[in-house]
Order: C-alpha cells, then sequence, then structure tokens
C-alpha cells in the first residue's frame, strides 16, 4: 500500500533522540510505524529520559506524528498530554462542548485560504486533550472494504469522517484520531487498494468501536469479510496485476450476484 510519506524518509536523527531508533532499527511497533508512514498518530506511548530545550525529562507520555514541512523535509510532532483542553480558533464554544462531550464525533469547518475556500474536519483527542482537523481531500479511501466497492457517496462520506455502512451491516468512518485511521462497530475489517494497477489487501484487526454508548463491537466475521478473505487467500480468477478497475467492478458484482446478494447501496 503506498503511503505519502516512505520509510527512507524517516528522521532517524530525531528519532534517535528520543530512543525510537536503536542500532540500525526502528523500536516502535508495526502498527505505530504504518501510522506514521499514512501521516496519522502513533498510539499514546511512553518516552523516557528525554532532553528537550535544556530540560531533561524522566517520563513523557504522547503520540508521535510526522509531517512534510514547505521544502519538503519530513519533521517528527510530539503530542503530549496537556493538563487543559487546547482550543481550536475554528471552533465556537458550543461546538468545543460537543466534541468534548463526544455528542458529535467530528465536526467540519469551511474557512478563508488566501482566496480559496477550504473545508476542515475536525475532531477531539481525548487522550491528549487536543483537536486534531484534517483536509477531506488527503484522506486516502480503500476502493473495497470487505470486498464492496465503495460508491462516490460513500467515497465522500469516508473522507468527512461520516459513517459508512456497508451491505453486510459492518459500519465504519475514518478518524483522524485513531492509529488505524478507522473506527468501526466490527473488531476487524479488510481494506482492498488500488496499487501499481493492481489490489493490494489489508486486513485491519483490533479496530476501535464507533460507538461510545456501550453497545458491543461485533466480531467481524459477515460473510463479505470473510468472501474477502477467502479472495485475499486463494486469489481471483484472474490475475489482480491484469485486471482493470472496470474488470474488479464486473466481477465483483458477478461474485456478489453468486452469493445472493446485490449491491443495493448503503442503509
Amino acid at each position: 500500500m503506498e503511503t505519502p510519506i516512505k520509510e527512507k524518509e524517516l528522521p532517524i536523527e530525531e528519532l534517535e533522540k528520543l530512543g525510537l531508533y536503536k542500532d540500525g532499527a526502528l523500536t516502535l511497533q508495526d502498527g505505530d510505524i504504518a501510522a506514521l508512514l499514512a501521516g496519522r498518530r502513533t498510539e499514546l506511548r511512553s518516552l523516557y529520559n528525554l532532553e528537550m530545550d535544556g530540560f531533561k525529562i524522566s517520563q513523557l507520555d504522547a503520540k508521535l506524528s510526522l509531517s512534510r514541512g514547505e521544502n519538503g523535509k519530513i519533521g517528527l510532532k510530539i503530542h503530549p498530554i496537556y493538563n487543559e483542553v487546547q482550543a481550536h480558533p475554528l471552533l465556537d464554544e458550543k461546538e468545543t462542548k460537543q466534541l468534548l462531550s463526544g455528542k458529535l464525533d467530528k465536526i467540519s469547518k469551511t474557512f478563508d485560504d488566501k482566496g480559496i475556500e477550504r473545508k476542515l474536519i475536525i475532531e477531539y483527542d481525548e487522550q491528549t486533550k487536543e483537536f486534531v482537523s484534517y483536509y477531506p481531500y488527503q484522506v486516502e479511501v480503500p476502493f473495497k472494504v470487505n470486498g464492496e466497492i465503495l460508491n462516490e457517496s460513500q467515497k465522500k462520506a469516508f473522507q468527512n469522517g461520516e459513517i459508512v455502512e456497508l451491505e453486510d451491516g459492518t459500519r465504519l468512518r475514518h478518524s483522524a484520531t485513531d492509529s488505524k485511521g478507522v473506527k468501526s462497530d466490527a473488531k476487524r475489517l479488510i481494506f482492498s487498494v488500488l496499487f501499481d494497477g493492481g489490489l493490494s489487501y489489508l486486513v485491519m484487526r483490533g479496530l476501535r468501536h464507533l460507538a461510545n454508548n456501550g453497545d458491543l463491537q461485533k466480531e467481524g466475521y459477515t460473510k463479505g469479510y470473510n468472501q474477502a478473505l477467502a479472495d485475499m487467500m486463494l486469489g481471483k480468477p484472474d490475475r489482480e496485476q491484469d485486471m482493470t478497475v472496470g474488470d474488479h467492478q464486473a466481477h465483483s458484482i458477478n461474485s456478489q450476484h453468486s452469493r445472493g446478494y446485490g449491491r443495493t447501496g448503503s442503509r
């Protein structure tokens, strides 16, 4: 799966100062490395014996992220746990309270950027007590989820952090505050993304629940998930790299009809 940041671009010197690069290897977990390369935040982790701005810190609990500067160079950002909520300049008092209370998962704002109207999605990270924002157009949308091709409406909803419901009943949404970039009412999903003319599969397990109302999270072994897993393990009738987007769509529709359900859109 192609990522906006390549592993060779990692700021090794900065990571080394934090004790996250030793003896020629990263000491981060695979999930955190994937999050960094995708431009997301890592899970909350403890950093020890740091020296920053002339101060010695025995322990700092923080999340990490990478960003590309105007010169194209990748820099490391540290997101510590703040004592107080860090205000966002685009949010008013009511919107801030709605995100803090969990009444809303995200808020969409538009603003003028040198004569260009920009749209920004804002979420609240309750672990670090700060607001996280992103541009919808920068969100990579999977071609398929659990074997189902996302339509244009679903793609737009995913980019805007809105809930997408699949035909197998699974619900999910993009989340900028989550290291995996997605939350779902199922513990597992299979993403299919177009890469180098073929499909690349990404099995996502241990997903956080998108609901905070006490409802139990489903295991996620739906018909769609199981079929997508079989497709990934056993392969398709045609070689993936030889199939066009149209071929994938036609094959997916035929395959879904053969399993007894059709693509009638989200419910």
